[in-house]
């Protein structure tokens, strides 16, 4: 079993349907959270807006079942909390010579150069007890891949050369999570998140492009707003700020 931080507890199965789910079933039912709900592979993973999410054995999905952690307001500022610490995580696993080649692209995916290794789901649910249970969802490609994720090129740690243990990344997750919860503290810190996640980021100060659910929007990244949306500077000058998402370099867009 994996050694957690505090509070933190930890279900772990050899297959189960989806992280995600489990835990907001045990939600539905009553638990405390802080638990942490691990596979060593899935039947249905998912991604964002429904997609399947690859569940091969030999990689990390873990989801993290947080009651209240927030206002409602602030909850999106998660998946800016979450990737940092999965960055983090990736960065104490690998030689430190391998480092440089780990970046988050906005808002919470995780990438090796500019092929993708991680993807966070979020997921809430209002409780008959009026709290409000939220699930980070988490997969990390440790050593298989498919294709081709959510429109970008992925890959998976071992092609690195450098094989990384699902167990051992969960456990640095788990210590980098609770870490950078603490520091975000239900939003209060979101600026220290946010320049942490600044440092990690890839594409700052360069063209990308935003697919919106009607339209496509064309730009530089140029900045993080104070609530964590993404300021495009666009061609004729102005500014948009982006909360909602699949964001591009122009070179990976397919």
């Amino acid at each position: 079993m994996a050694k957690l931080p505090g509070s933190y507890r930890h279900v772990s199965f050899d297959t189960l349907d989806s992280t995600n789910k489990y835990a907001l079933k045990v939600a539905a039912e009553g638990d405390a959270g802080n638990l942490w709900v691990t596979a060593g592979q899935q039947s249905d993973g998912r991604g964002r807006r429904g997609r399947p999410w690859s569940s091969n054995e030999g990689n990390l999905f873990a989801s993290l079942l947080l009651i209240d952690p927030a206002p409602i307001k602030d909850i999106g500022q998660l998946p800016l909390v979450s990737a940092v610490a999965v960055h983090r995580a990736i960065c104490d696993v690998v030689p430190p010579h391998l480092r440089g080649a780990i970046s988050i692209k906005w808002p919470n995916d995780v990438l090796w150069d500019n092929q993708k290794i991680c993807g966070i789901l979020l997921e809430s649910s209002g409780l008959l007890s009026g709290h409000q249970a939220v699930v980070v969802g988490i997969g990390v490609n440790c050593r298989t891949h498919p294709d081709r994720t959510d429109g970008l090129s992925a890959t998976n740690l071992s092609q690195s050369g450098y094989d990384v243990d699902p167990l051992a990344l969960f456990e640095r997750l788990a210590f980098h999570m609770a870490e950078r919860l603490d520091c975000w503290n239900g939003g209060l810190g979101l600026a220290d998140i946010r320049e942490d996640w600044l440092s990690r980021v890839r594409g700052l100060g360069k063209p990308i492009v935003a697919r919106l659910p009607n339209e496509e929007v064309h730009g530089v990244f140029e900045q993080l707003d104070e609530k964590g949306g993404l300021i495009m500077l666009l061609p004729d000058g102005t500014r948009r700020v982006i909360y909602a998402g699949d964001v591009f370099s122009p070179g990976t867009l397919t």
